[in-house]
């Protein structure tokens, strides 16, 4: 369990989540995490459960890179 902070910040990744994530499941494509993007995709995202969990995790700051590394900062500084 990585408890790095990676580069990437919650802000975008919040507007994606809330203005694409369905259809396009943008937050997790610019997360890099690619397989599961699809997966997102095709089970319309988890029939709404993970939309609720990405939801949460993303405003926590729990959500993580394809590194493992978390999305703490909200914006850089």
């Amino acid at each position: 369990m990585s408890n790095i902070s990676t580069e990437k910040t919650i802000l975008p990744t919040f507007l994606l989540f809330l203005i694409l994530s369905w259809p396009l499941a943008a937050h997790r494509f610019y997360l890099r995490r690619y397989a599961s993007a699809v997966l997102f995709i095709i089970t319309f995202a988890g029939f709404g459960i993970w939309w609720i969990v990405d939801f949460i995790l993303i405003v926590t700051g729990n959500m993580k890179d394809d590194l493992g590394n978390q999305v703490k900062v909200w914006v850089e500084n």
